[in-house]
């Protein structure tokens, strides 16, 4: 263990603990605009507009991806929802910090794997 004296009879210790595996994902900070396919929208930009909010416009409506505090039906999870209401994918990660890359579920039909990814 590295000891640091001070020259005045005093030592210093510095421990370094790990913090263990770092969690799966993409972190909602440093990300900037994000790429997500899914269905018929493949490989598709999402500009950021807030580190829980990005948004794409494809002509008919938005499709937003977000983490939602509560919006009447679902707390604490991350969206994926499309024509600004329908829900079509969830992820029970109530973690704000992470973007989820895996474990989604859809809620409305079946569908192809999500895949998120930092533009």
């Amino acid at each position: 263990m590295p000891r640091l004296s001070l020259g005045l009879g005093v030592q210093s210790v510095r421990k370094v603990k790990s913090g263990g595996a770092a969690p799966s994902g993409i972190v909602a900070a440093t990300a900037g605009n994000l790429i997500i396919s899914f269905g018929y929208f493949s490989g598709e930009t999402y500009t950021k507009i807030s580190n829980t909010f990005w948004n794409f416009n494809f002509g008919e409506g938005d499709s937003e991806f977000q983490r939602l505090q509560w919006n009447g039906f679902i707390s604490n999870t991350w969206t994926l929802d499309v024509n600004n209401g329908d829900i079509v994918a969830t992820n029970p990660s109530t973690n704000s910090l992470i973007i989820p890359t895996t474990g989604w579920t859809y809620t409305v039909g079946g569908g192809p794997d999500i895949t998120i990814t930092a533009a």
